[in-house]
């Protein structure tokens, strides 16, 4: 999955039941997370939210991302450039599911997922990073208990798989003329982590929600796979130990906190309004320990995310329901901090949605949301002969397609 292809994430909230019928609501990705709980996807949004349901449930969603980004760059030291232009299409499937236990306990099944890649081709810096996939997926089983007509609370299990593959270029310094070699680093893991969420009804058109999700830090042994070397070359590295060494990979998943509301009027409008903390300045995307040893160990220093989202949804016709949101987010990292492995900058989305009744128990919705990436400007520390790297996205653009069919109601 390309860098710009990224889940925003979820999570955080209040809940209690309502006290009138209640409507189900499309809202682009990454609005109407805490408090809406009004389908099966508060499962993976707001777990305490599945109190409010009295009957089995069950969403199937698929997410379209397709992105493009133009990067320029050049080498102080040279004016030499390396540009590139990247596009891609992902898939990504999200199902949940809501099963009542009795008038008090619920229970509930969603996978979550996020992951970050790139690939900088044949540029100056392959000896330290080529290319990288970093992959994060969730499966949050839940438990919910409505502890009155008001308050519901929820605790989940975060089981995360995480996986890891690195290539970089090996130069052949014992070997002139020989090709570069290769170095392909592959792990992954399975980790635990929990949730904690609440849903509180203040009135019969509004409610609060919070959520906490705690920090996974995945530890795994790694393969490290050589190829390409050539005989000196080989040789050397071999009488040094480092064909041998022990390789483990660390990483950091970060704790986030998500707190909303949602109110109805009396036209059965309705909005939502989130506020997000991720505690990223914790976060480590990949640190490599040779025998328990650091190697080229990431200094840079992220900042904690805040993000706002909103949306405002309406009837449009007896079957038909409309909406529409926005989410902005601060700069995750500082500009002098930025490097090239993971080029990240503020996020910003609009987004538009419609949902059909297709009978009391199915509806399906669809939706388009753009996504707006800042142009992320790089300056690497100095490459022998070459310089600085210094460089920035010229675009940087992603659309989402949403499509989903719902089964069950509240």
């Amino acid at each position: 999955m390309h860098e710009s292809r990224r889940h925003l994430l979820m999570g955080v909230l209040l809940l209690a039941t309502a006290s009138g019928p209640a409507i189900a609501r499309p809202y682009p990705l990454g609005t109407g997370l805490a408090a809406s709980a009004d389908s099966a996807q508060t499962a993976g949004a707001n777990p305490a939210g599945i109190a409010r349901f009295t009957e089995r449930a069950l969403s199937v969603e698929l997410l379209y991302f397709s992105s493009e980004s133009r990067w320029e760059s050049a080498f102080s030291g040279t004016g030499a450039e390396f540009n590139t232009n990247s596009s891609g299409d992902t898939v990504v499937p999200r199902i949940a599911v809501v099963q009542p236990i009795n008038d008090r306990f619920s229970a509930s099944f969603t996978f979550l997922g996020t992951g970050f890649s790139d690939d900088l081709g044949e540029w100056p810096g392959r000896y330290f990073i080529q290319s990288y996939d970093s992959v994060f997926v969730s499966a949050f089983p839940s438990l919910a208990y409505r502890i009155n007509e008001q308050w519901s609370v929820a605790a989940s299990a975060a089981i995360t798989y995480n996986s890891f593959e690195q290539e970089r270029a090996v130069r052949n310094i014992f070997d002139p003329g020989f090709p570069d070699g290769r170095s392909r680093v592959e792990a992954d893991s399975l980790e635990l982590g929990f949730g904690l969420s609440a849903l509180y009804q203040s009135s019969e058109r509004t409610r609060w929600g919070l959520v906490y999700s705690s920090e996974i830090n995945p530890r795994r042994s790694a393969a490290n796979e050589l190829s390409g070397l050539g005989p000196n070359t080989e040789a050397a590295m071999r009488g040094l130990g480092l064909l041998e060494r022990r390789l483990t990979i660390e990483s950091t998943s970060p704790q986030s906190i998500f707190a909303g509301v949602y109110h109805e009027f009396a036209n059965r409008s309705a909005v939502t309004l989130d506020l997000a903390w991720i505690d990223f300045s914790n976060f480590r995307l990949s640190e490599f320990y040779y025998d328990g040893e650091s190697f080229v160990r990431n200094d840079s220093r992220y900042d904690d995310i805040y993000a706002l989202s909103t949306s405002y949804t309406w009837p449009a016709a007896e079957r038909w329901m409309l909406g529409v949101g926005a989410l902005v987010t601060n700069q995750m990292i500082d500009d002098e901090q930025r490097g090239m492995t993971l080029r990240l900058d503020a996020v910003w989305s609009l987004g538009f949605t419609a949902e059909w009744r297709w009978t009391d128990r199915r509806r399906v919705m669809m939706g388009l949301s753009y996504f707006g990436l800042g142009d992320a400007p790089v300056a690497t520390p100095s490459i022998p002969g070459l310089g600085s790297l210094e460089g920035r996205f010229k675009s940087r653009d992603t659309l989402l397609l949403q499509l989903g069919i719902s089964f069950g109601s509240l």
